[in-house]
């Protein structure tokens, strides 16, 4: 089972804009599945404000949905993410 891209929609946060992007090199979404697996088992905080992350894993056979929250989120996930959503923050 191979990834071939990941969608990531971001929620919440103090505006409560969503802004959906996408991963479509199937390394770089392989590489982000790995760490939001690991993310999500991490807890989930209860900041009022936080931004929600959806990410769909998307691979040869099926496609997942994980949840997690931005207090969830690894530091080292954190730059990934923002430069994913520069062009419309």
């Amino acid at each position: 089972m191979s990834v071939q891209r990941v969608v990531v929609t971001r929620s919440g946060g103090f505006a409560g804009i969503t802004i959906t992007e996408e991963v479509d090199d199937p390394d770089e979404a392989e590489r982000l599945t790995e760490a939001i697996r690991a993310a999500a088992d991490r807890p989930s905080g209860g900041a009022r404000d936080d931004f929600v992350y959806e990410f769909t894993i998307v691979t040869t056979t099926t496609t997942d949905r994980i949840e997690v929250t931005g207090a969830q989120l690894p530091a080292e996930l954190r730059p990934a993410l923002r430069s994913l959503f520069r062009t419309r923050s």
